[in-house]
């Protein structure tokens, strides 16, 4: 099978709104092409149909989807949510959870346009500081935060273990060893 080839970017204007109930599809279909496990092995959140309709669901204001006009394409969404600490200096904070803008249509100012978006409906909600995270490995994804104004402001450390599954031999003796 042929390998195929990325479209070339398109000359198409795009429109950002909000995410409707029939996007969750096109999204999570465009992040399964994003967010691989070839590309992100030790991921440590897992993009599966569930992160597009639980932030949908309880923060739908803050989901946002660029579509191509006239036709509609999703060619890009951005999703994010507000996290409520008393007793800190910001009390609310907003959080970016994924975004994403089709290979195509990427280096256009599609992800700065969905963030401004997301951005200025945090700051009429209260919000005075947004928190993203990323990979330290995946450089793209730095600047482009950095270029929109975000600062590194702490190293974290995630720690991964693969769980071998036991093999059936092992399994059948651990199970015998229960029983007597």
């Amino acid at each position: 099978m042929p390998s195929e080839k990325p479209r070339r970017k398109r000359k198409f204007k795009t429109n950002i709104r909000q995410m409707e109930i029939d996007d969750i599809s096109s999204v999570y279909h465009l992040g399964e092409q994003l967010f691989t496990s070839e590309e992100f092995p030790i991921l440590y959140r897992t993009w599966d149909q569930y992160e597009v309709t639980d932030y949908f669901t309880s923060d739908p204001e803050y989901c946002m989807v660029a579509e191509t006009e006239p036709d509609g394409e999703i060619v890009g969404f951005i999703i994010g949510t507000t996290i409520e600490k008393e007793g800190t200096a910001w009390k609310k904070y907003g959080y970016l959870s994924w975004i994403g803008v089709d290979e195509s249509f990427q280096r256009t100012n599609l992800g700065v346009r969905l963030y401004r978006k997301l951005e200025q409906r945090l700051r009429r909600n209260g919000v005075r500081m947004i928190i993203a995270d990323t990979d330290a490995e995946n450089e793209p994804a730095i600047a482009f935060f950095k270029a929109i104004g975000f600062s590194d402001s702490s190293q974290h450390v995630w720690l991964v273990k693969t769980i071998r599954r036991p093999n059936k031999e092992n399994n059948k003796s651990e199970s015998s060893s229960k029983t007597t």
